[in-house]
């Protein structure tokens, strides 16, 4: 065992001999637990011709292998009256389990076992690339999907964002079972993720199960590292679909730095300021959509739109700041792009009022607290921090959004917001009037 140690906010951090990471958040009188086992893959470490095949080797852990049956992880879960689920996201794979904490030896097998010992039977295989290009046709007839997958595509060029999770379809009807099979070797060992438990357990009791249900495990040769860089943008970049739909879309991104640049608590507030803060994870948040902001009111108030959201995408690489609109009735997809950049030219000339922004400070500090209600949020919202850099990174990150001045917010839209480093997708939906 190496980097043992007690750390902050009860929260327990130990490595196992095989590299495994394991984060241990105890909770005093809880009777339930959540597990959440994280692997450092996702669609930037794949490549053209095998985009997709994260996501569906995620489909193939739950069809069994050593001591799992076919179907057994649900019938295990769900005979303890737990849930379970697990996603695919462009920087990692994450699995959980949240079940009464008597049952955690349960959840510790599942995880332990879909580790190293999926089985990737050749027809399990074939019946599973049936289920995810029927995932992918059914995106394909989301006009939200298509124009998102457009931004991205337009935006990066070189980087792998450029693809989603799901990946292409044309990959997925090619891909054969044992290139499917070696990703999942090359990327699903301890070495290659962390273990996140939050709930009501003893901590040196938890880290007793952790041990015996993992060190058995050998570690794999590192992961080769993804050099790849996207070049600067230098110019607007725009693309126009034409689909069938109930109705137009405007989707604007800017590119902008990773989650760890130290300009991300003044672009987490821009956000706020412009369209509403929704968490650090997406998990939380569901479909509700926060009102008390510039676009909001510039848009929705105004009958021009009937639904806006702006979300800064935290990622490990530089990403996207995304504004996204459902336009009304009858709206023309012009006044709407001309709203938008009213409202972004407004900040860059003015920096919000002080009033403004301590109202978008509460909205991140109201959802940093519902971030941590329950297991089951905790959990997700650990992982995916130490995911993207480390698992208690929301403390520092409030502390630095605490200290942002409104000059400061400004001063990011005059660097971020610009033409040259953004990338517009206007969806024309077929059989809509506008």
């Amino acid at each position: 065992m190496r980097d043992s140690r007690r750390l902050p906010m009860a929260t327990h951090v130990e490595s196992l001999d095989n590299g495994l990471k394991v984060i241990l958040r105890p909770i005093p009188d809880t009777r339930a637990l959540s597990c959440w086992v994280t692997y450092r893959v996702g669609s930037r470490n794949e490549v053209p011709g095998m985009t997709g095949s994260t996501h569906w080797v995620e489909h193939m852990l739950f069809k069994g292998g050593g001591k799992l049956a076919k179907g057994e992880i649900d019938h295990l879960i769900s005979r303890v009256g737990g849930k379970m689920n697990a996603f695919t996201d462009t920087d990692f794979t994450t699995y959980f389990e949240t079940i009464p904490a008597s049952d955690m030896d349960t959840a510790l097998m599942i995880e332990s076992e879909r580790m190293r010992n999926a089985a990737f039977d050749p027809k399990e295989v074939e019946s599973e690339r049936t289920v995810v290009i029927s995932e992918r046709e059914g995106a394909e007839n989301q006009p939200e999907f298509l124009t998102e997958e457009e931004l991205w595509g337009l935006a990066f060029h070189v980087h792998p964002y450029h693809w989603t999770a799901i990946g292409y379809k044309q990959d997925l009807a090619r891909l054969d079972r044992d290139p499917l099979y070696a990703h999942y070797l090359r990327y699903y060992a301890p070495n290659n993720a962390f273990l996140t438990l939050v709930g009501g357990f003893d901590p040196a009791v938890a880290m007793q199960h952790v041990r015996e249900a993992f060190s058995p495990l050998k570690p794999e040769p590192e992961p080769p590292p993804m050099r790849l860089v996207e070049p600067e943008q230098h110019g607007e970049r725009r693309s126009d679909l034409e689909r069938p739909g109930a109705t137009d879309l405007l989707f604007a991104g800017w590119h902008i730095p990773p989650f760890v640049h130290e300009d991300t608590p003044a672009l987490l507030l821009l956000t706020t300021v412009l369209g509403g803060w929704r968490g650090l994870t997406s998990f939380a948040a569901g479909d509700w959509r926060p009102r008390s902001n510039r676009l909001y009111r510039a848009l929705v108030d105004a009958k021009l739109a009937t639904d806006v959201a702006v979300r800064q995408d935290l990622k490990i690489d530089p990403t996207l700041l995304i504004a996204s609109v459902t336009l009304a009735d009858r709206v023309p997809l012009d006044r709407i792009e001309a709203v938008l950049d009213r409202e972004v030219e407004r900040l860059q000339k003015t920096p919000p009022s002080k009033a403004e922004l301590d109202r978008a400070k509460g909205q991140v500090r109201s959802w940093q607290r519902y971030e941590h209600d329950g297991v089951t949020f905790q959990g997700v919202l650990l992982s995916t921090l130490e995911a993207l850099s480390s698992w208690d990174a929301d403390e520092a990150l409030l502390e630095k959004v605490e200290r942002v001045r409104p000059e400061a917010v400004r001063g990011a839209a005059r660097r971020y917001l610009v033409p040259e480093h953004r990338s517009v997708v206007r969806f024309h939906a077929q059989g809509a009037s506008g």
